[in-house]
């Protein structure tokens, strides 16, 4: 059959390309619409309307349902819809953005935001002005910390926390920090002329005596002052994980990779050497000839020999890096293969089987004296973890004999209620191999909860315990350290920290700052909703009235 073209038919219609529009535009394009709708006269149907402003009536129809439901109110809603208010979102946006990645901070940071955005024609901008208005919103902080800490402190429950210890050094003075681990409240932030135990010890006390709490666990460094004061508290201590792995990276992690490189140089050298001699051959006479094939042949044997050792020195260096990285996947309550309860002997055996692989490594590698000082430091920190990992299981059989659960129940929280929430809790710190090595014994768990005979109630008050017992095994004090950075990052950016400035930094991190579940620190630890400290202060704090019009810039307008 013939056709009776010779193009074929295309049935398919060619795809548009998208076309991105500024929010200034779109706001243009709605203003536009709902003037050719409303005309009196002469007046457009929709589809008429978007045809002549050349976007699809879909699109336009989208663009209004978005500008009808967003929004807090309908007077702004309204605005922003406008050419103007969209321009100046537009605006605020980038000096917010510029300010935030770019820009000054204090002060000198909140006038430049006024002047990109053009609200210092509304705001006094000068730095008088933004001085008061600071103080004024420390004032509201202070009040507000002072005030909300002592209504939450009446209704909350008394309990044993875990606190993290550490010390941030700035001006050759000591700053203290404690934080309650589990809802990362700060409850220390003072600098201190000293760094002692009977220090440490008055700040705790003072600072506890209106909570309803006591310490029952500290976690933190090898630091003998913490570990008196930890002592004369009746709380237990527990060693830090990352510095006892820090100990050993310092023993042979730079002295291992050295060798390993400057191996790796060497044989770079000798391969070139080789690849030139196999390449240019020389055409004389044949002694000549003879002798340049004797150092071919000895530059491959030497190449051949360092490769070995070279690959020896590599392997030496990742064999430490992941007993180094293995013994973190040791220090748990659980065995993360299996989920099930660990034993202090089995810890300590793993341990011990990784600290006679480094330790080979490091004779093998002939290093000094240091690096074995070092590795001595490390292994009585993993010692007094194993300690503490006895400690936590005497307290761990007193917790489920309180819940008086039959021989049933008690199996089933050891072997699926703990663990599954020891995963959860420890879920978010993994890193993506972690969480994928570890999801399916986390379903497992979870098909196990649900599946169990004892009904949802049973299940949920379980869980409950659990999550409380889970919390209570703590191995690392990044809390504390991760503050000690970010202050160190405000001493820099603010050139100092005073007590006054210290003490607000700590009340917005405890009342202000949120998780994704939308927390904040102050209602994990005290258990309860409080008022929100930004809405207070857009309430409660005036913001600098409107510039005055200034001598110099009445007679430029009047010479004009």
């Amino acid at each position: 059959m013939n056709l009776v073209s010779v193009n074929a038919v295309q049935n398919a219609t060619a795809k548009r390309l998208k076309i991105h529009r500024s929010r200034p535009a779109i706001a243009q394009k709605i203003v536009a619409f709902q003037e050719l709708i409303s005309l009196k006269y002469n007046k457009k149907s929709a589809r008429e309307a978007t045809n002549i402003l050349e976007v699809p009536n879909s699109t336009m129809q989208s663009w209004r349902r978005q500008h009808m439901t967003r929004g807090p109110s309908p007077e702004l809603r309204k605005f922003f819809t406008t050419p103007m208010g969209a321009m100046f979102l537009q605006r605020n946006v980038i000096a917010v953005m510029k300010l935030m990645k770019c820009g000054p901070g204090g002060i000198r940071g909140m006038q430049e935001y006024l002047r990109n955005t053009g609200l210092d024609f509304f705001i006094a901008a000068s730095e008088g002005a933004l001085q008061k208005f600071w103080v004024r919103c420390e004032n509201h902080i202070l009040e507000f910390g002072e005030r909300e800490e002592k209504l939450l402190a009446a209704r909350m429950r008394h309990r044993k926390i875990t606190v993290g210890l550490d010390e941030m050094f700035r001006a050759r003075r000591p700053c203290l920090v404690a934080i309650e681990v589990v809802s990362n409240y700060i409850l220390i932030e003072k600098f201190t002329e000293d760094r002692k135990a009977e220090t440490w010890k008055k700040e705790l006390g003072e600072r506890t005596q209106g909570l309803k709490v006591t310490i029952g666990q500290v976690v933190s460094d090898l630091c003998g002052a913490i570990r008196s004061c930890t002592k004369t508290l009746g709380a237990n201590h527990i060693p830090e994980l990352f510095h006892n792995q820090r100990e050993i990276s310092m023993a042979t992690s730079a002295p291992l990779a050295s060798q390993a490189k400057s191996t790796e140089q060497v044989l770079y050298e000798l391969e070139e050497k080789v690849k030139k001699l196999s390449q240019s051959p020389r055409r004389l006479l044949k002694e000549e000839q003879a002798k340049q094939k004797q150092e071919f042949e000895e530059a491959i044997d030497a190449r051949d020999k360092l490769k070995v050792d070279c690959e020896i020195k590599i392997k030496r260096r990742d064999d430490v890096k992941a007993s180094v990285k293995e013994m973190g996947k040791i220090h748990h309550p659980i065995d993360l293969k299996t989920g099930t309860l660990q034993t202090a002997i089995g810890m300590k055996n793993r341990f011990d089987e990784q600290f006679k692989i480094i330790r080979k490594n490091v004779r093998d590698a002939k290093l000094g004296e240091s690096s074995r000082d070092h590795l001595d430091k490390a292994q009585r920190g993993f010692e007094a973890m194993v300690i503490y990992l006895k400690y936590f299981f005497v307290m761990y059989a007193a917790f489920v004999s309180d819940l008086k659960l039959t021989p049933e129940l008690e199996m089933f929280f050891n072997d699926v209620v703990f663990p599954l929430n020891y995963l959860k809790m420890i879920w978010r710190r993994l890193p993506k191999t972690g969480k994928m090595e570890l999801a399916s014994l986390l379903c497992s768990l979870e098909i196990r909860i649900r599946g169990g005979p004892w009904g949802e109630e049973v299940s949920r008050a379980l869980m409950m315990k659990g999550k409380e017992l889970a919390e209570t095994f703590q191995r690392s004090s990044s809390c504390v350290e991760g503050r000690n950075g970010a202050l160190s990052l405000n001493h820099h950016r603010f050139h100092r920290l005073n007590e006054r400035s210290l003490r607000v930094l700590t009340i917005v991190h405890n009342f202000d700052v949120r998780r994704l579940d939308g927390t904040t620190a102050a209602e994990r630890f005290f258990e309860a909703k409080h008022e929100n400290l930004f809405e207070s202060l857009v309430t409660d704090v005036a913001i600098p009235g409107k510039p005055q019009s200034q001598r110099h810039q009445r007679k430029t307008q009047v010479a004009a």
